[in-house]
């Protein structure tokens, strides 16, 4: 049987998703790159079953389970990711997040878990807690190190969540989707000081989509910046309707950030994306139209030419870009990477 292993997070709380028991509801619904790939590759016949590891809650969960042509795509829930020695291995496992939970298991049983990849996140992009992976996936060729056998890792936002709205009228021109629960990562302060120091910055109509909205509010108070209108959190669909109704997005990450999920949904949702030159991506997304790149010196003379030539990104390139990120594309990209 070949099976696929996924180690999404050491949280014990549950997910939004967790409540969808039916199959076409969590594809529509699910927002979750990992999860949506793990489900394509039991669709494609790729893998008999896979398996999302989590730590129970206080409530115990039983197993949620989407049966595919005989294979099975399982949501599962365990005392302790120990508890999987002894257990069949899976030919291939995924390490999302680089918790402790994860060095400490793949250093004592390294042979339970197959062939072993780690993809870390912020400030573990590579492995801690001396753990044992045999694979490193990173989301930036500048992160490569000689040190790891490294190897780039894809992603995308399920289209069913974001997507282009036609006719949809434009309000803003500029919308920032970013948690200021995240402050040290996300580049917040040097994006409201660079709109204050900038004429052209502070003439825009800019919409913020994120929690703890007061944080930022209260940064523009301290800047004197009053053209950003807090939405606060959005849920998913509700942050698509947004997106749509700008001009378009920015992403302004530094270096301890990991690659922001909201850069595919910026893309998806169908408008231009401008990102911040520390943000890590792959040279796969800045090929191409609809990604503009801006360091800290030139940020309101790029923003400035994309708003002025919003016409060039047109339905066409709209198109060609969703395309390249279509979920069939992103999994292929990574499943052929997988083995080796």
């Amino acid at each position: 049987m070949r099976k696929y292993w996924l180690f999404r997070t050491n949280l014990k709380n549950l997910e939004y998703y967790h409540k969808y028991q039916d199959l076409e509801t969590f594809k529509k619904n699910c927002h979750d790159f990992y999860l949506l790939q793990g489900l394509w590759y039991i669709e494609k016949n790729l893998f008999d079953e896979v398996i999302v590891w989590r730590l129970q809650p206080k409530i115990p969960q039983e197993d949620i389970i989407f049966n595919i042509d005989g294979r099975k795509f399982i949501q599962r829930w365990c005392n302790s990711f120990r508890d999987l020695y002894g257990l069949n291995p899976p030919q291939v496992s995924l390490f999302r997040g680089g918790f402790q939970e994860y060095g400490t298991i793949t250093n004592e049983k390294p042979k339970q878990f197959g062939n072993s990849l780690y993809l870390g996140s912020g400030k573990r992009i590579f492995p801690k807690y001396n753990g044992k992976y045999k694979t490193i996936l990173l989301e930036d060729e500048k992160d490569f190190h000689n040190s790891y056998k490294c190897k780039s890792f894809y992603k995308t936002a399920n289209k069913n969540i974001f997507h282009p709205i036609k006719n949809t009228k434009k309000i803003f021109d500029l919308c920032w989707p970013v948690n200021f629960s995240q402050i040290t990562q996300k580049g917040q302060e040097f994006f409201i000081k660079s709109v204050q120091q900038n004429s052209y910055l502070r003439k825009l109509k800019i919409v913020h989509c994120g929690n703890q909205s007061e944080v930022g509010e209260k940064l523009c108070k301290k800047y004197g910046v009053k053209n950003i209108k807090f939405m606060g959190w959005l849920n998913r669909p509700q942050l698509n309707e947004i997106l749509n109704q700008s001009r378009c997005g920015i992403v302004t990450s530094n270096k301890q950030d990991g690659c922001p999920r909201t850069i595919t949904e910026i893309l998806m949702s169908g408008i231009p994306l401008l990102i911040r030159d520390q943000t890590r991506l792959l040279d796969y997304y800045k090929h191409g139209c609809g990604v503009t790149i801006f360091n800290d010196k030139n940020m309101s003379g790029r923003v400035q030419e994309v708003i002025e030539d919003i016409d060039k990104f047109n339905e066409e390139v709209n198109n060609a870009i969703i395309d390249k990120l279509q979920l069939s594309t992103i999994c292929t990209k990574n499943f052929d990477g997988i083995w080796t």
